[in-house]
């Protein structure tokens, strides 16, 4: 019909109009671009609630999967970090639906008790001060729903696979009522107790703080000081000035030297603590002759530090043990109380002087130290980190009214020992970590009070036992676990707030002690389950309703306690929504989730509360544990980072935001990624160490979308004309083409195992790297010139085509966890030939059945020889760009080449096997075996491919540019070429 034309002269516009029409150019309704609004949100529903709903609904599955969701806390807008870990689960949860057809149970789940809510509650209100507990508790409430409202809709543009309108939340009632259920295990089992001793407080916060409540500053700055208390006791004297002749100590003149950087803690003060195995010595005043106990090994970088010191020249040594029962003073005490020394095994030589002070109500070490000694236990601080006047000695009575942890606090106590004669030296600037309350980001300090504590030490073994038989990833993460659980030994799970779960427990009036009998408590909690938690909160002088009948007439002598729990506790007792039956699900011999996965922190917090709850729940009369962990594998990930590696957060305005990606702009600048961008990132990052997030990043993971886009965009637009009857056989399909699917046989079994591997970096890798070097730098662009030009079913097309449908299915397979709405967009774009009648990727059901390619694509030999291609290629390549950069040619197909062989080696074999290739192989026009050598050609070059020698002979093609497919081979100027001319007589 068009074969006139070729006797016309053209010019390379008219070629193009003119031919444009003739060629098989691709077609497809997938663009380039990443949707956005009601495409978007369409595509949205689709991945998301929709598949959600359809897979929990369908009947045929192989098995159940379970992602236990840790409940984020419902507390303002989502960051990077709520990006990370729920796209983490979600690539997951796709997998385990798409390759292994598993019904997938994954509950988006909120925490909504504790501090930060009721701090920002009180915040908008009027007068905070005038609130009930009641109207404070219905403020957090409507503001945790609020933003757990807010974040739902966020998440959702994630593109999480997830039915958002059904969750657990911390606050609803049934939820609360199946952790008091937990809490009166605690009481059955004889786990929990009330005790006066030290906890860390937040003041800010007014209340008891668990470890996993702290944040650990490095840098944190104090002001330590060495303190020097007088000897009293005579007969220390006496013993010291018998060792020696040289030394004559007056009475007074002999002082225990301590280092403390809580210089606070010093009015608090009721022991000094020694170690019995150490060896101590005297420093002394060369001028005043005062004298020193110090540790020996620490003596002379003692007097380091004030130069009227050092050490006696008698280099006396007194034992440890010899000094335990000597009493010293406090002289700013202005009280006539004398203190013990005593033994303790924390004391060490490694720093400080080697003794200790010791404040029984403010340190762990000294709580014990106190209890031992029967000292006197009693804060130095209020709920505020005030000095409580009544609790200290009258010479520090001028602290009324100072915070004991702040500055000015800190120097008006130092500044009344130095009035007194009793420091030594004093370091302004001690930098040292020290905790801070995670949720005011201020300092805290330890205070004696009475809070409820679980005995973790009774269920430690158990908790060790289970953590043994639970898979980690990292595996570093198992270490960490239990390093957490072996060091502890108490829970402190009383929280002073309002904004919780209550501890269900009465007091006494008059003695202020608990009500602890367990069928009191079973009754209290069955009535909270029936009233619900905020009636406990409620006013009132009657608390004969809590009681049983037994204890009614006398409810005048108690009041309801005012203590919640500990919202890791809450948090810890989520494993209770996993089925219909709690108490059931507590005696469980086998986890009750297959994945728990969360930030690194949760090692020493969700993952760790919820074993010990579980645990806690499983026992009967304190006995019979079940050393089950309610998880069978953790995954952890790491913080969020910034380019200059710290940690992002809104106080440091560094912070770029999950909309800020999806959207695109913003500063720093972040290019437009859309949802699967985001999640490109994610699934591109080494989540299991910190994650870098940098403009820089986000370009490449761009290129990366584009990349992808792309692909499918090629391989769909030449797909438009196929159909099943086109399909070739894997027999018949060319040498290249057994190439691609063999390749593609191995990134498929690759890819797979670094899912199973929750690897998905190495998966985002493998694919990049295939697309890049497989098929834009290889495959794709050999096919094109066949794909436009050749006739629409001619067999070579249709085998190109049949492999790039089985492309298509394969890396929808692959991308789909990762890459959800690209695969489903894609999927929607697809030939019937290319999909099963289901309406979306997730749904096939059987991946070996439409996904796998079959073992018998894997063909060693093809690779082998194809790879020796790629090397010829490579070496001529070079050749080439050479000839190029000197101006010898413009375009590859400008010229020909000619390979000198020797017939007897596999080079031959291989070349000779391909030589209807060649061409397409090299991007040229005319490629040819050992012709007669060109005394024109423009260069030769000398290679060796497996021990065989080639030379490549580079000339000018001898004929003329084809005017539809550009190739010159042509016989004529402006004259279609055989195969042009063939193609469009026969259309």
């Amino acid at each position: 019909m068009l074969r006139s034309s070729r006797n016309i002269s053209y010019s390379k516009t008219v070629w193009k109009s003119s031919y444009s029409s003739t060629l098989q150019l691709p077609k497809t309704s997938f663009g380039p671009k990443i949707p956005k609004g009601e495409a978007r949100k369409e595509l949205l529903e689709q991945i998301g609630p929709d598949l959600y709903a359809w897979q929990q609904e369908r009947e045929s599955f192989k098995g159940s999967w379970t992602l236990h969701d840790g409940p984020p806390y419902s507390n303002g807008d989502l960051h990077l970090g709520h990006a990370l870990n729920k796209t983490l689960k979600d690539i997951v949860n796709r997998f385990e639906l798409i390759y292994h057809n598993k019904k997938v149970n994954y509950t988006p789940g909120w925490d909504c008790h504790g501090l930060p809510i009721e701090m920002k509650a009180l915040a908008s209100a009027k007068n905070p001060n005038e609130l009930k507990p009641t109207d404070i508790r219905k403020s957090c409430r409507d503001l945790a729903l609020l933003m757990i409202g807010k974040q739902q809709e966020q998440f959702k543009e994630f593109g999480i696979m997830a039915n958002f309108d059904d969750y657990y939340v911390t606050l609803k009632h049934k939820y609360e009522t199946d952790q008091l259920q937990v809490f009166v295990k605690l009481m059955e089992n004889g786990l929990l107790s009330r005790q006066l001793k030290p906890v860390w407080w937040g003041c800010e916060t007014k209340t008891a703080l668990a470890e996993a409540e702290l944040d650990y500053k490095p840098d944190h700055v104090s002001v330590a000081s060495y303190i020097k208390f007088p000897v009293v006791s005579s007969e220390l004297y006496d013993i010291l000035n018998n060792q020696s002749q040289s030394l004559h100590i007056d009475s007074g003149d002999l002082h225990v030297l301590i280092w403390t950087s809580t210089g606070w803690t010093i009015p608090a003060n009721k022991a000094i603590c020694i170690h019995k195995d150490l060896d101590y010595t005297l420093i002394y005043d060369k001028q005043e002759g005062s004298y020193l106990i110090v540790a020996k090994d620490l003596a002379q970088q003692v007097c380091e530090l004030n130069e009227n010191y050092a050490v006696h020249p008698s280099n006396i040594t007194i034992k440890g043990k010899d000094l335990i029962g000597y009493k010293y003073v406090n002289p700013a005490a202005l009280s006539d109380e004398e203190f013990p020394i005593l033994h303790g095994n924390h004391v060490t030589s490694s720093a400080g002087t080697g003794l200790v002070h010791t404040a029984p109500a403010h340190g762990a070490d000294d709580y014990l130290i106190g209890c031992t000694n029967n000292l006197t236990i009693a804060s130095a601080v209020n709920e505020e980190g005030k000095f409580i006047i009544s609790n200290l000695p009258p010479g520090f009575s001028s602290l009324d009214g100072y915070h004991a942890n702040r500055k000015d606090g800190v120097w008006k106590c130092l500044n009344m020992l130095s009035e007194h004669g009793m420091i030594y030296h004093i370091d302004k600037k001690y930098k040292h970590s020290y905790p801070y309350d995670w949720r005011s980001n201020t300092p805290v300090l330890q205070r004696a009070t009475p809070q409820w504590f679980i005995s973790v030490g009774k269920i430690k073994p158990y908790a060790i036992e289970a953590i043994n038989k639970v898979d980690f990833l990292p595996a570093t993460g198992k270490n960490r676990l239990t390093s957490f659980i072996s060091n502890r030994n108490e829970w402190c799970i009383s929280r002073q707030r309002v904004w919780g779960v209550p501890i269900p427990v009465l007091y006494n009036k008059d003695t202020s002690l608990p009500l602890e009998d367990i069928d009191v408590i079973k009754y209290t909690v069955s009535k909270i389950a029936e009233y619900g938690t905020d009636s406990w909160f409620e006013e009132e002088e009657d608390v004969s309703r809590w009681l049983p009948e037994s204890l009614k007439a006398s409810s005048h002598l108690y009041y309801k306690g005012k203590d919640t729990m500990d919202v890791w506790f809450d948090s810890g007792t989520s494993w209770t929504t996993l089925g219909n039956d709690p108490e059931k699900l507590a005696l469980s011999d086998k986890p009750l989730a297959d994945v728990y996965l969360e930030g690194s922190d949760q090692h020493r917090g969700w993952f760790q509360s919820s074993l010990l709850n579980k645990i806690i729940a499983s026992g009967k009369n304190g006995t019979d544990f079940k050393s089950t962990a309610p998880y069978h594998k953790i995954i952890t990930h790491g913080f969020i980072l910034d380019s200059k590696n710290n940690k992002m957060s809104k106080s440091k305005g560094n912070v770029i935001s999950p909309k800020q990606i999806i959207e695109g702009g913003g500063k720093p600048l972040v290019p437009t990624l859309g949802v699967d961008g985001l999640r490109l990132w994610v699934a591109s990052s080494n989540f299991t160490q910190d994650v870098s997030v940098t403009s820089e990043i986000l370009s490449r993971v761009f290129e990366s979308i584009k990349k992808y886009r792309v692909t499918f965009k090629f391989i769909l637009g030449n797909l438009s004309d196929f159909d099943d009857k086109k399909m070739v056989n894997f027999e018949e399909l060319g040498t290249l083409d057994q190439y691609v699917l063999s390749r593609l046989h191995g990134l498929q079994k690759r890819c797979i195992e670094h899912y199973e591997n929750h690897n998905f970096a190495k998966v985002v890798g493998e694919i990049n790297t295939h697309i890049s070097a497989d098929l834009s730098a290889q495959y794709f662009d050999i096919s094109k010139d066949c794909l436009y030009t050749d006739k629409q079913d001619s067999f070579r097309r249709r085998r190109i085509q049949t492999v790039l449908c089985t492309l298509f299915k394969v890396y929808v397979g692959l991308l789909a966890p990762i890459q959800p709405m690209l695969v489903q967009e894609a999927w929607n774009a697809a030939p019937a030939s290319c999909k099963t009648q289901a309406d979306s990727p997730f749904k096939v059901l059987d991946w070996n059945s439409f996904y796998q390619l079959p073992d018998a694509a894997h063909n060693p030999q093809v690779e082998s020889d194809v790879g020796s291609i790629w090397r010829i290629r490579d070496t001529l390549y070079k050749s080439l760009e050479a000839l190029r950069l000197k101006g010898t040619f413009k375009n590859k197909l400008e010229l020909s080449v000619n390979f000198i062989v020797p017939v007897d080696s596999k080079a031959y074999e291989i070349l000779k096997g391909e030589e209807e290739m060649l061409e397409d192989y090299f991007l040229l026009s005319k490629a040819t075996i050992n012709e007669d050598r060109n005394p024109e050609s423009l260069d030769r070059t000398d290679m060796v491919v497996d021990s065989d020698k080639i030379e490549i002979e580079i000339s000018h093609a001898k004929d003329h540019k084809c005017p539809r497919c550009w190739k010159y081979v042509a016989p004529k100027e402006d004259e279609l070429c055989h195969r042009c001319d063939t193609t469009l007589s026969s259309s």
